[in-house]
């Protein structure tokens, strides 16, 4: 049996490029698994940061039972597999029996809260982390409302994505589905749905144009700051500089509930599936640049009679979640997560290393107080 403690499960896609060049930065061994070793070992040595990295490839079936006897003696399985509500459940299904902790790169809200309604307290019973949206979407956001929340008395948070970017394949695939399924957020201590189809205007600091913004989901940080005493209201918005994207996305979101959200969820899932698949990003996609790739993180906090207002300015979210992966498998392969169960990526490693790491490395720069 291989002594390397971390799998990287769907390692050959684009999230999983970053992971593993972040990962091989920091001399940690890993396994890329998939179901096409082929496709694997090739996206592998045509990786410059991989050259001199140990790994292991190794093509698994998508089961269980499979999925189960590779992950025994492993600490930590990053699945990187999505639409997770369509995918995901056999790899969580797989950790908690071989006793690894369990992250992923989603952003899909509905998984989030299927997956810590079902597995949540098995996990934290067998001292295992179970971290989905290990990924600048939801850490960013929840990092610049820990910001707001530093000023006592803050009790609501309201939290916005400014993006530029390409999303790859398959996140085209989860943000279809999402953006048509039901989307909460925290009001009054209780998760609310959005109306069906919002859409919003919104003004971001430092750009002229008003922006459409949409719940996106609904975000991680509702989920995360619905037991926290200290927030009774969280929301969160995205919206991209490519407006385009936007503008496509309302009429789709529009139609879905006007003809598909009563059908079974299957057909739910194959409609938004044949509509992503439509507009996805075909073959392999360039890294992203850091002088074009500019992101966004705003949250204005109120409490009764304070309130407070932050920006924190960044680039690239697909670099941004690989040093998010890469720090808490870090933190998990030191044995040192700080929070078990179902967590944010921001509890199981810290606040303070969270932003240090992610300052560390370049892509989260200047952190302004709006006021």
């Amino acid at each position: 049996m291989s002594d390397i403690k971390v799998v990287l499960y769907g390692a050959s896609g684009y999230t999983g490029e970053h992971v593993m060049w972040k990962l091989a930065e920091r001399g940690v061994p890993f396994i890329a698994a998939g179901r096409n070793k082929a496709r694997l070992e090739a996206r592998l040595k045509a990786q410059p940061e991989l050259v001199g990295a140990r790994y292991e490839v190794v093509e698994i079936a998508h089961d269980e039972v499979a999925l189960t006897e590779l992950l025994r003696g492993k600490t930590v399985v990053h699945n990187l597999v999505g639409p997770y509500m369509q995918l995901g459940e056999p790899v969580v299904k797989a950790a908690l029996a071989a006793g690894c902790h369990y992250l992923d790169a989603t952003g899909e809200q509905d998984w989030k809260v299927f997956i810590r309604d079902t597995y949540g307290a098995a996990f934290a019973a067998k001292g295992l982390v179970l971290a989905p949206a290990t990924s600048s979407m939801w850490t960013s956001g929840l990092l610049a409302a820990e910001s707001v929340l530093e000023k006592p008395g803050i009790d609501s948070v309201d939290i916005l994505y400014t993006l530029h970017g390409i999303p790859s394949a398959a996140s085209t695939l989860s943000f279809m589905r999402m953006c048509c399924q039901t989307q909460l957020r925290l009001v009054d201590n209780k998760l609310t749905p959005w109306p069906a189809s919002a859409h919003f205007q919104v003004s971001v600091p430092g750009i002229h144009q008003v922006l459409t913004a949409l719940p996106w989901s609904g975000g991680g940080e509702s989920l995360y700051f619905e037991h926290d005493p200290r927030v009774i209201n969280c929301s969160t918005l995205v919206t991209f500089r490519n407006q385009g994207l936007m503008t496509m996305l309302v009429p789709k979101m529009q139609e879905f509930a006007e003809k598909y959200a009563h059908l079974p969820a299957a057909e739910q899932e194959e409609a938004t599936n044949a509509w992503a698949n439509e507009i996805a990003p075909q073959g392999d996609m360039p890294r992203e640049d850091y002088t074009q790739h500019r992101v966004l993180f705003t949250c204005h906090g109120r409490g009764t009679l304070v309130a407070r207002s932050v920006a924190i300015w960044g680039v690239t979210g697909y670099v941004m979640t690989a040093v998010i992966g890469a720090t808490i498998i870090d933190t998990l392969l030191q044995g040192r997560p700080k929070e078990v169960g179902f967590q944010s990526p921001v509890k199981v490693v810290g606040v303070h290393r969270m932003r240090s790491e992610l300052e560390a490395e370049g892509v989260f720069g200047q952190t302004s107080v709006l006021f």
